[in-house]
């Protein structure tokens, strides 16, 4: 059975500028793939490109066997991807219930928001409350929720850890966990590399816009991976 997401030769960037030069990357279904590297690497580049926000000049994707290169963001979403970028996705004005409803597509006729709410408890007790006014942990529960409400097959997740206290750390992963037991395919960029490591059945290290290294958990040094964050070059057991 070929792999759920399916990338090859991807070259991306802005105007002139190559980020992204010849990636190769697979991502199996129902596993979860960490994509770690140091700041400028092109990690959000490439989760831009896959969600199609960034047109490729090369390459090819391929999710759930279907070439969608060319297709455009919506279009991907139908096809079951779901980007959570950097940042809190909210409608701050909005109630959080009313986040909720909107996260759910016209397509998906059997979700309530009762699943989002038993991923993140805290949601359900500020239903009534205005998306701006949350932490910024529960800010980013909310944006998370739509990985549950829209019933995607890929979740792509760019740093949705930043900036939050320990204690929303551990829910935030907690729910990444239960996505994961529930069969979505997740590839994830994170900056807390024990955390990526630990969930991850598959890790892919990129430097420099092309891919390092792609294997197990196991073979990757956690040290050499964080000593890459801050500049150096990422190897598996430098």
């Amino acid at each position: 059975m070929s792999a759920l997401l399916e990338v090859r030769g991807l070259v991306a960037g802005y105007g002139r500028v190559a980020v992204l030069r010849g990636i190769d990357l697979d991502v199996e279904r129902g596993s979860v793939a960490a994509l770690l590297g140091p700041n400028g690497a092109g990690k959000t580049t490439l989760l831009r490109t896959l969600a199609g926000l960034v047109r490729p000049t090369a390459g090819t994707v391929r999710l759930g066997g279907v070439d969608v290169t060319a297709r455009r963001p919506h279009e991907r979403v139908r096809g079951g991807l779901c980007l959570i970028p950097e940042g809190h996705g909210v409608f701050p004005s909005l109630s959080v219930r009313e986040n909720l409803r909107l996260q759910v597509p016209p397509w998906v006729r059997d979700t309530s928001v009762d699943e989002a709410i038993a991923a993140f408890p805290a949601l359900g007790t500020a239903l009534g409350r205005r998306a701006g006014s949350l932490s910024g942990g529960q800010q980013q529960m909310l944006a998370l929720a739509r990985c549950f409400l829209s019933r995607p097959k890929l979740a792509l997740l760019d740093e949705v850890s930043m900036g939050l206290a320990p204690r929303a750390i551990d829910e935030i992963f907690a729910g990444l966990r239960r996505l994961a037991e529930a069969g979505v395919a997740l590839l994830l960029v994170e900056q807390y590399v024990a955390r990526a490591l630990e969930l991850a059945d598959t890790v892919h290290l990129i430097g420099r816009g092309g891919l390092t290294f792609s294997g197990s958990p196991t073979e990757v040094d956690e040290d050499a991976v964080v000593r890459g964050y801050l500049g150096h070059a990422l190897e598996p057991g430098s």
